[in-house]
């Protein structure tokens, strides 16, 4: 099951934002060179999803895949004649037979969810892309019959979740329209401005301010309780709480919402100047003296080092995406340089060179041989952090 990106060895939720527009390859419309990006995303939420899977459905379709008869009849009684009830304040409401849902919290159950909904895109043209139970159908609209066949997916997801008994949060689905000539077509799914992509705030004009405003936001709030709850303020106690609660905040998905504007730059870096003045003794210090004696580099220069890492996967084929989805390889017959080159775009629009897939080329074509032919992950990082430190000294 092709769609699925969750429960999967070597898929992330950075894979599966960035295999959509604007950073994948098979939505760009090249004319004279150029770049344009005319794409209709759906995004759809079922309603309570894995408490909903009715477990009759849900065995005949395990059935039907030919498994073992002994191990649809273990899962079948490991479904069957469960209760629940509800307790508020010590009362206790009558126990209720369960005949719907998979176990949140087991192993089983996401799995068996997977299963159930493994033949959602079925007869579906746009590209579809599932994370547990978060779907999202992209079509282009700038050729002949997209926005047709954009209202044929939606019908036909409809038919399927009525046939097996589903259902989608219709005030939580929406529709964004992503490009200049977009005709923003009317689907009956609300349109807006802004999607919630697993966390990450999207926007139709592909800026990523809200994102990051929202993310420092979360950071700083964090980073407030961690300041009330602990009243020591030695680095050894600090610094792992803010790596671990903290720091993810600034840094979840930043490959696909990197932020250019400097204003955004510096929204985000301000939690970090904060977290570092917490600790005793550096309050007084400088911000990069503060970064040199915690041995920590700033959120700018992670995210240089984060681009390439996820770069060398892709390049690498550690992350299992479509070959080409994201990069093209370089032909060329020129001797210098190393052999795994990217190839760039032309875009007409001045957002699309700070995307992903567009701002690491230039840095990753001049990279030394001997970085990126690494073997691993962990010889690409040290290797990086050589290279950066003799590009330093000079």
């Amino acid at each position: 099951m092709n769609h699925q990106w969750t429960i999967e060895e070597h898929y992330s939720t950075t894979d599966w934002i960035c295999m959509c527009p604007p950073s994948n390859s098979r939505w760009k419309t090249i004319n004279n060179g150029c770049i344009f990006l005319t794409v209709d995303i759906a995004y759809l939420d079922f309603s309570k999803a894995f408490d909903t899977v009715p477990h009759r459905r849900l065995i005949n379709k395990l059935q039907s895949l030919s498994l073992d008869s002994n191990i649809v009849e273990w899962i079948r009684q490991w479904l069957s004649d469960r209760q629940q009830r509800v307790v508020v304040n010590g009362v206790y409401s009558a126990q209720g037979l369960v005949t719907s849902g998979v176990p949140q919290g087991s192993v089983l159950g996401p799995i068996l969810f997977n299963i159930f909904i493994s033949d959602i895109a079925e007869g579906i043209n746009g590209k579809v892309c599932l994370f547990a139970d978060d779907t999202k159908i992209c079509n282009r609209v700038d050729v002949p019959g997209g926005i047709s066949q954009m209202t044929n997916d939606l019908g036909k997801l409809k038919k399927w979740w009525e046939l097996w008994q589903l259902s989608f949060n219709v005030d939580k689905c929406k529709i964004m329209h992503l490009g200049r000539k977009n005709p923003r077509a009317e689907y009956r799914i609300f349109d807006t401005s802004e999607g919630w992509d697993l966390g990450v705030i999207i926007s139709e004009d592909l800026r990523v301010s809200s994102q990051c405003n929202r993310a420092a936001g979360n950071a700083g709030r964090m980073l407030g309780c961690v300041g009330r709850g602990i009243s020591s303020r030695k680095r050894e106690v600090l610094m792992p709480l803010y790596r671990a609660l903290v720091r993810p905040h600034l840094e979840y998905c930043v490959q696909y919402w990197r932020p250019y504007l400097q204003k955004d730059i510096d929204i985000l870096e301000r939690v970090q100047r904060r977290a570092t003045k917490m600790v005793y003794g550096l309050k007084e210090k400088s911000y990069q003296e503060r970064l040199n004696d915690l041995n920590m580099y700033s959120l700018e220069k992670r995210r240089d080092r984060g681009d390439m890492i996820e770069t060398f996967k892709y390049v690498k084929g550690i992350h299992k995406v479509e070959e080409g989805s994201i990069f093209k390889r370089k032909q060329s017959s020129k001797t210098r340089g190393h052999s795994l080159r990217l190839e760039g775009q032309r875009f007409k629009s001045n957002i699309r060179k700070h995307y992903f897939t567009e701002r690491v080329v230039d840095t990753w074509n001049s990279l030394p041989v001997e970085v990126v032919e690494a073997k691993t992950v962990i010889e690409f990082k040290q290797a990086w952090d050589r290279h950066k430190a003799i590009l330093n000294k000079r």
